[in-house]
């Protein structure tokens, strides 16, 4: 058995060139660019587990790998009310560029990363870490943890029977639905047919040390028993 850890959202970097899209260095910190918390929870779990992990080298604002390219949302010019004036009118050319050079990219590496994995191990789990934002002016999400899914529910059944166990409060598909929000893990397992899920962190609870250690402790638990058990 073996879990494949992916972090869609790793990282701020956005290449000099593109200078910064326009946005100052306090913004770019900010939940609007990357999932704050996410790559140090899957690098972690990954380490701590002795499994593997595959992280994106770019920010979600120059292009967001977990949307299809038809999706509205692939190039965004607005988060959160923040406008984001280098992805203001682009041209045709500059978001094919985007989509070839960087999209095509990662969803190449990652696939090829998935399949040998799959060549070496009989049975893969692809497990997708991602954070979200407690509250805004349009909402205040209480929840702790969302476990997003959709066709596949190999994973989401265990995960959910030991955060009930544990007490701690999560939702299923929130704060989005994995029917439409899932499109990294949809594309891995349209190809490969993997047991999939997503999961969703509020960024306030793993935005330092104490909080990263504390959850990748009790997914490590988790994820340890359900490694064991296949």
């Amino acid at each position: 058995n073996h879990i494949v850890f992916i972090c869609d959202h790793s990282t701020n970097y956005i290449p000099k060139k593109y200078n910064y899209l326009g946005l100052s260095r306090l913004k770019l910190k900010s939940h609007i660019a990357y999932d704050i918390g996410a790559k140090n929870i899957t690098i972690n779990l990954a380490k701590k587990l002795r499994q593997s992990y595959f992280l994106s080298n770019f920010s979600r604002l120059l292009i967001d790998p977990n949307r299809s390219i038809y999706d509205k949302d692939l190039i965004i010019t607005n988060s959160f009310g923040i406008e984001i004036p280098g992805n203001l009118n682009i041209s045709k050319s500059e978001k094919k560029k985007r989509i070839s050079k960087i999209y095509d990219v990662y969803h190449h590496n990652l696939l090829k990363f998935v399949r040998d994995k799959k060549k070496k191990f009989q049975n893969v789990f692809v497990i997708s870490i991602h954070s979200y934002t407690k509250e805004s002016l349009d909402f205040n999400r209480a929840i702790k943890i969302g476990l997003l899914w959709n066709k596949n529910m190999n994973l989401l059944l265990p995960i959910q029977r030991k955060l009930m166990e544990k007490k701690i409060h999560f939702g299923r598909n929130y704060p989005y639905s994995g029917f439409h929000f899932n499109h990294t893990l949809d594309t891995i397992n349209k190809r490969l047919k993997v047991n999939n899920i997503c999961i969703e962190i509020r960024n306030d609870l793993i935005c330092n040390q104490k909080g990263i250690t504390k959850y990748m402790d009790l997914f490590s638990n988790i994820l340890k028993d359900i490694l064991d058990d296949h």
